[in-house]
């Protein structure tokens, strides 16, 4: 199933808090998540420094609450974007390649669900498809994703085509993503199972935070099936991006 976090801030800050210090924390959800299930087959963080457009990301296709370099990471990064992630696999190999966050120019993504990739796949440009270099379902819809947002100047109308067209492409759970450029994070929830495959978000002066599950102190709120959020360094916003569940099944 998978979990995530993500964070927008206006100036530099530490992730400890929400990956690895108490409980509940990414590194505790690692050992076992609100489905009593643990996310073990691998973690990554991916973070931007002030001076560069493009994402460190470190990680590892094992659990996070076994890796010292979880740890250490964790607790290293200062950051006014990051993105974290721990992984359940849906059936593909516990490789580095297929280990969250995904990379694509300056772009960093992490997924939670499955959808059809093999359809998808079909669908994506020679440029795209040689980017691939995993074999999950969640690179795919990445790139796929990372098409519509070349193509279309608007990147909310880029994610609403993107997201329609997985939707239609074949058999899907979750469709939850967090995806960012270093400067804005979109964060969508959009599951057949929105409770599973839930997402939440917190606001504090100068920072916002998302996670599959709420993480740490701090007032949370669920972002509704359907809807994506919007972080900014000043804040967030919220739309509806993909239709009831009733209309797209």
């Amino acid at each position: 199933m998978c979990r995530m976090f993500g964070m927008v801030a206006s100036e530099e800050q530490r992730v400890e808090g929400w990956l690895t210090a108490g409980r509940p924390s990414l590194e505790s959800l690692a050992v076992n998540d609100s489905s009593e299930c643990g996310n073990r087959d691998g973690w990554g963080i991916g973070w931007y420094r002030d001076s560069q457009a493009q994402p460190t990301v470190v990680k590892e296709p094992v659990p996070a609450d076994t890796s010292a370099l979880f740890e250490s990471t964790a607790r290293a990064v200062r950051s006014r974007v990051v993105v974290a992630h721990v992984r359940r696999s849906s059936g593909t190999a516990h490789s580095l390649e297929n280990t969250h966050p995904f990379v694509w120019q300056n772009w960093l993504f992490c997924h939670n669900g499955s959808c059809d990739g093999g359809p998808l796949k079909k669908l994506l440009p020679p440029e795209f498809a040689a980017g691939l270099h995993g074999e999950t379902d969640s690179e795919v819809y990445f790139a796929h994703l990372m098409q519509h947002l070349g193509a279309e100047p608007d990147p909310v109308q880029a994610l609403r085509a993107g997201v329609s067209a997985a939707i239609v492409a074949g058999a899907h759970t979750g469709l939850n993503f967090l995806l960012t450029d270093g400067q804005v994070m979109y964060a969508l929830h959009s599951s057949t199972d929105p409770d599973r495959h839930s997402l939440y978000l917190a606001e504090m002066p100068g920072v916002t935070v998302v996670a599959s599950e709420p993480l740490g102190t701090g007032s949370w709120t669920e972002i509704p099936d359907g809807w994506l959020a919007t972080l900014t360094r000043e804040g967030h916003s919220m739309v509806r991006l993909v239709p009831a569940r009733a209309v797209i099944e």
